[in-house]
């Protein structure tokens, strides 16, 4: 199985211009712990969690009005391409300890896959599995 087929297509993103509190709207407003920080291409160029938001504003007695997501977003950016394998995909997130990753082709952002996405695609894909062999079990006895 590769990105493309486990991917959400709808990205919410956000400039690195933009204030702290438009993108901590935007996350509760989508109900997401994280946006793609985006240039004026849609080139994915960061990523800000609402964790970021919490140490790098909040803990920090910053004022939000104050902050814009350049000041705060993760700038090491780990991004795979449509065509990227589940296996693969596994390795980036668990080696790197980050629970997303953008989705690309030809360098412009197609999508996202988080932890959660996979574990349900595995989880399916398991009950599948499961099924057929039980009712292949049940038809020889």
């Amino acid at each position: 199985m590769i990105a493309k087929n486990i991917m959400k297509t709808k990205v919410i993103t956000v400039s690195p211009t933009a204030p702290i509190t438009e993108a901590a709207l935007l996350m509760r407003d989508e109900d997401i712990g994280a946006l793609i920080v985006v240039n004026d291409i849609e080139e994915p160029i960061g990523i800000i969690t609402d964790r970021d938001i919490v140490v790098s504003v909040l803990a920090e007695n910053k004022d939000p009005g104050e902050v814009i997501v350049e000041d705060v977003m993760t700038r090491k950016l780990h991004i795979v391409q449509e065509d990227t394998n589940v296996f693969d995909i596994l390795r980036i997130l668990s080696r790197n300890s980050i629970r997303r990753v953008p989705v690309t082709r030809k360098g412009k952002l197609t999508g996202i896959i988080s932890v959660d996405d996979i574990v349900v695609v595995v989880a399916t894909e398991l009950a599948n599995l499961a099924s057929a062999l039980t009712g292949g079990i049940s038809r020889t006895l």
